[in-house]
């Protein structure tokens, strides 16, 4: 455990991943939720630097939003170019977020990359419009309901070659499913204030927030296959890893904005034999997959996996219809 930590610590401030080559992204369009500020911030610089056409960020409100244009437009010397485009995104209530990918899919002709990034981390409970719990509200449901609604969309205007990201995190493997942890009901658990998880693991509500993502994840990337079972969309979850630099040891075992966001550039490029897959770079995927046993990949992760899937779905079902279409294939 000490070889794995250190080793961690040493590939996430020391072992960064090179950016590609300039022009790698040369005449595309790029989306990033949540781009209006940190590592989403920072990937908006470097794909711009990198030859991107378009990138599209999102913010809550539009003065963030343009405020979060203009530093981008400063940064990479594009200022009046129309390389940067905002959309307001407010994740808070399921209309707000069908809203914006209608939008989407209306203005948005065609895409390379859906970078699904925007997310939050509370300290204590507080509830969203729609009455869950904030982490599980937008880490979890309007996260999936934003991936669905923009998946047939990304099969046609991404002509079979388009990415999604799902921005989770590393925390989601420590998380433990056994003891106490709900068999069934497991949102609506996780949704009374009594019911809020205690360390560890750190963050805990987030880590859990995170390996119900992933749970979710993992299923849209099934959806994503075609019927000659090849992706129509490259789906993959990615974790950038800490990227704040606060005190002396925080220093150390953290990365910058703009180190984190080379995941995410990196994890654009990603081949099909690698959809499905959880992009980092501070562990191996012999590491990862060893570690996830317990909670994903073992039966009692593909038990829990499969309960959370349908919760979601149901949930999302009542406010967005579609989405029982969307997903017919895998709920028949």
């Amino acid at each position: 455990m000490a070889t794995t930590f250190i080793s961690s610590v040493w590939n996430n401030t020391f072992g960064l991943p090179s950016l590609p080559p300039r022009g790698t992204f040369n005449g595309q369009t790029i989306l990033i939720t949540g781009g209006s500020c940190g590592i989403g911030l920072a990937a908006a610089v470097q794909f711009i630097d990198l030859g991107a056409a378009l990138v599209i960020i999102t913010a809550r409100n539009k003065s963030r939003g343009d405020a979060a244009r203009q530093s981008i437009e400063a940064q990479t010397k594009t200022e009046g170019k129309g390389r940067v485009k905002v959309m307001e995104l407010d994740m808070d209530t399921f209309a707000g977020t069908k809203s914006f990918a209608d939008r989407v899919k209306t203005e948005v002709k065609s895409i390379d990359c859906v970078l699904l990034s925007a997310g939050l981390l509370n300290t204590e409970f507080m509830q969203s419009s729609e009455g869950w719990v904030e982490e599980i509200q937008v880490n979890v449901l309007a996260t999936a309901l934003l991936a669905l609604l923009l998946l047939p969309w990304l099969k046609i205007a991404g002509k079979g070659k388009a990415h999604l990201g799902l921005v989770t995190s590393g925390l989601h493997r420590d998380v433990d499913i056994n003891g106490d942890f709900p068999k069934e009901n497991v949102l609506a658990y996780f949704n009374k204030p009594e019911n809020r998880p205690k360390p560890p693991p750190r963050d805990p509500m987030y880590a859990l927030s995170k390996l119900l993502e992933q749970y979710i994840a993992n299923e849209i990337s099934k959806l994503a296959l075609g019927p000659d079972g090849k992706p129509e969309v490259i789906v993959n979850t990615i974790c950038p890893a800490a990227s704040v630099a606060v005190g002396a040891f925080v220093g150390l075992v953290c990365k910058s904005t703009a180190g984190g966001a080379r995941t995410y550039i990196l994890a654009t490029l990603t081949t099909p034999s690698e959809h499905g897959k959880f992009i980092n770079h501070y562990f191996s995927e012999e590491e990862y997959n060893t570690r996830i046993v317990k909670n994903i990949t073992g039966e009692e992760g593909r038990k829990m996996q499969a309960v959370v899937w349908a919760e979601a779905i149901a949930i999302l079902g009542e406010s967005v219809p579609e989405i029982k279409k969307i997903v017919a294939p895998t709920s028949a």
